[in-house]
C-alpha cells in the first residue's frame, strides 16, 4: 500500500504574501548597505580627530550635522533650495520635452538626423562651464540663464535614448501593423513609443543628473540666490562644515529626484 502526500497549491492570498516578502539576499543586501554606511559615518566623525586634521580641511560628522540643523542658516539653506530646485525643475522639464520630441522626429527623418546630429554633437560637446557666461550676458543673473544653462544638459540624454529606442524596434512589427491596416500615428503611439519607453527612462535618469549639474555650475558662473552661491559664500569664509552640509542637501535633492524617476519608470514601464 503506497502513501499519497496531497499537495495543496497555495492560495491567491498566500501567494500575494510571499511575493510582498523580501528575499534572504535582499535582506542581506539591505543590511550590508547600512552596515558600510554606518562604519563610513564613524570613520568620518572619528578619523578627523585622530589624525590632527583642521576642522577647515576635513570637519567632523557632528560639525557638519551642527552647521546642517543650525536654526539660523535653516531658512537661507530652504529658500536657496528653493531656488535651485526652480532651475531644475523648469530647466529639465523644457530640455525633456524638447529631446523627447526632436528624438521622435531624427528618429523618423533619416535624413533629417544626418544633416542636424553632428550639430547637436557638437554643442553638446562644449563644456558649458565656458558658454555659461555668456547666458549670463544674454539673460542676466536671474533664472532665465540658469535655466537656459539646465535645458542643453538635459535634452542631449533624452533626445540620444529616444532615437536610439525607436530605431531599436522590429522591422518586422512594424511591417506587421502595416500589414493589419495601422495607420503612421497608430504605429507611432501603439509601437514605436511604447517599445522606446525604457530607453527613454534611462535617458530621463541620466537628465536628472545632468539638471542638477548644470544648475550647480550655472550658479558658480554668476547668480544672486541658490545652493551654489551658498557654497561660494561657504567656501570663501572658510566655513567647510557648512560647504559639507550644502552638499548633502544637494544630494538629498538628486535621491528624491532620481527616486521619483524610477517609481514612475516601475508605473509606467512595468513589464520592463
Amino acid at each position: 500500500m503506497t502513501t499519497q502526500t496531497i499537495v495543496t497549491p497555495p492560495s491567491t492570498g498566500q501567494r500575494a504574501i510571499r511575493s510582498r516578502r523580501p528575499s534572504r539576499a535582499r535582506m542581506k543586501t539591505i543590511a550590508g548597505s547600512v552596515l558600510l554606511g554606518v562604519v563610513l559615518l564613524a570613520a568620518w566623525q572619528v578619523l578627523p580627530g585622530l589624525t590632527g586634521t583642521p576642522s577647515y580641511v576635513v570637519p567632523a560628522l557632528s560639525d557638519v550635522l551642527a552647521a546642517l540643523t543650525d536654526p539660523t542658516a535653516l531658512p537661507r539653506y530652504i529658500s536657496n533650495a528653493g531656488t535651485t530646485l526652480t532651475e531644475v525643475l523648469v530647466g529639465l522639464g523644457i530640455g525633456v520635452a524638447i529631446g523627447l520630441l526632436g528624438g521622435i522626429a531624427l528618429a523618423e527623418f533619416r535624413t533629417v538626423y544626418e544633416i542636424v546630429f553632428p550639430y547637436i554633437v557638437a554643442i553638446e560637446s562644449i563644456p558649458k562651464v565656458a558658454v555659461a557666461p555668456l547666458f549670463i550676458i544674454w539673460f542676466g543673473f536671474d533664472l532665465p540663464s540658469k535655466i537656459v544653462v539646465v535645458v542643453l544638459l538635459a535634452f542631449f540624454p533624452v533626445l540620444v535614448n529616444t532615437i536610439h529606442g525607436i530605431r531599436g524596434v522590429d522591422r518586422d512589427q512594424i511591417e506587421l501593423f502595416e500589414a493589419n491596416g495601422a495607420s503612421p500615428g497608430q504605429i507611432r503611439m501603439k509601437l514605436l513609443l511604447p517599445a522606446a519607453l525604457p530607453s527613454i527612462f534611462s535617458g530621463l535618469e541620466l537628465a536628472v543628473a545632468n539638471s542638477m549639474i548644470g544648475a550647480i555650475v550655472a550658479e558658480f558662473v554668476g547668480a544672486q540666490h541658490g545652493l551654489g552661491v551658498l557654497i561660494l559664500q561657504a567656501q570663501g569664509s572658510m566655513q567647510t562644515a557648512a560647504v559639507f552640509a550644502l552638499l548633502i542637501i544637494l544630494s538629498a535633492l538628486g535621491i528624491v529626484l532620481n527616486t521619483l524617476v524610477r517609481m514612475a519608470r516601475r508605473k509606467v514601464v512595468f513589464w520592463a
